[in-house]
């Protein structure tokens, strides 16, 4: 080393050796995984699972068992109360393409800006990922909800469709206190309905778009506490709402949603839905699953390579493979405007 030259310190380095960018990528990395955790909603309430190969996977539907007498002198052999051969089906979920979000920074307009622009950029793209998701999974619950289908043959299992709640015409130009009245009505009705079908009340949840979700907030009962046992369930000042009918309230941008055209990597038709007139959903882990065969995942061109040779840029690229299914639709319902 000359005597004139700099000791610098490179600040994507790990412990000062190898890669000049290293930790940028990790720091990226954890960025998008933070992302969408913070933005997604409805991931955290449908049921997921991980493999490692493979295009598709298999969930198990089982129908309900019954109970009769033992009769002397009769072997029980499986058959008691009609419950051989099982009642079952499946219900496969297939990955589909590979979903990406990508970013590419000029190397000389990332020198001129004063500020961190990576950082930025990144989140961006793990954001763009989380909404994605919570689109998908909206789309399938909407679907599971408007199913009319048995997934099963047997008497005692009929009923386990979707359920829809149309509210009244009057609905579009009504008071915010009367909308909100009038959801947390249609609300209850969901929930008896569901419990008919043993679907546990305990376990659903009511996402609403915020529009809705201030309609509730407005409402003569959901938060007035001469309703609620003198116990808080939100407020005005708070702008939030906690329960209707024991059920939590949760708001999102995506569940008005304009009809989506299925494209070649789309391997579940139930994509193609038109929630332009959803204005709640409420389902339980069962509804939906999530099939999950890359994890959310970055990637970031290095300073060396060619992409950054020949475009004076870096890439960063952000992807995914999932793929969303309907399991249970009994555990589904929507409430809908005419």
């Amino acid at each position: 080393m000359a005597i004139n030259d700099a000791l610098l310190a490179r600040l994507g380095q790990v412990r000062g050796t190898g890669e000049v960018d290293a930790i940028f990528k990790s720091l990226g990395q954890s960025e998008i995984l933070n992302a969408m955790k913070r933005e997604c909603l409805f991931e955290r309430f449908v049921k997921t699972r991980n493999i490692k190969r493979g295009k598709s996977a298999e969930f198990q539907i089982t129908g309900r068992a019954t109970a009769a007498y033992v009769t002397p002198g009769v072997p029980l052999l499986g058959g008691l109360g009609g419950n051989s051969p099982s009642d079952k089906n499946v219900k496969t979920i297939a990955v589909d393409g590979l979903m990406a979000a990508d970013q590419a920074i000029y190397s000389l307009d990332e020198l001129m800006d004063y500020a961190d622009v990576r950082s930025e950029y990144f989140e961006q793209l793990g954001i763009a990922l989380a909404w994605e998701r919570d689109k998908r999974i909206a789309r399938i619950l909407f679907a599971a909800a408007n199913s009319t289908t048995e997934p099963l043959a047997r008497t005692i299992n009929t009923g386990r469709i979707g359920f829809k709640k149309t509210l009244t015409a009057g609905y579009a130009t009504a008071s915010k206190q009367a909308k909100g009245d009038e959801l947390a009505s249609a609300l209850g009705d969901i929930k008896v309905a569901m419990r008919k079908k043993d679907v546990p009340a305990s376990t659903l949840v009511c996402v609403v778009p915020p529009d809705e979700y201030d309609c509730l907030n407005e409402g003569t009962r959901v938060i007035n506490t001469d309703f609620n046992g003198g116990q808080s369930n939100g407020s005005i000042a708070s702008g939030a709402v906690g329960r209707v009918k024991g059920i939590p309230i949760y708001e999102s941008n995506h569940l008005i949603q304009p009809p989506y055209t299925l494209s070649a990597f789309d391997k579940n038709p139930d994509y193609a839905q038109d929630l332009t007139k959803l204005r709640a959903l409420v389902f339980s882990r069962e509804a939906v699953g999530m099939l999950t065969l890359r994890a959310p995942k970055f990637q970031m061109t290095s300073k060396d390579g060619d992409f950054d040779i020949q475009y004076q840029a870096t890439l960063g690229v952000a992807t995914q493979s999932i793929g969303i299914g309907r399991l249970r639709d009994e555990c589904a319902a929507c409430i809908v405007i005419p």
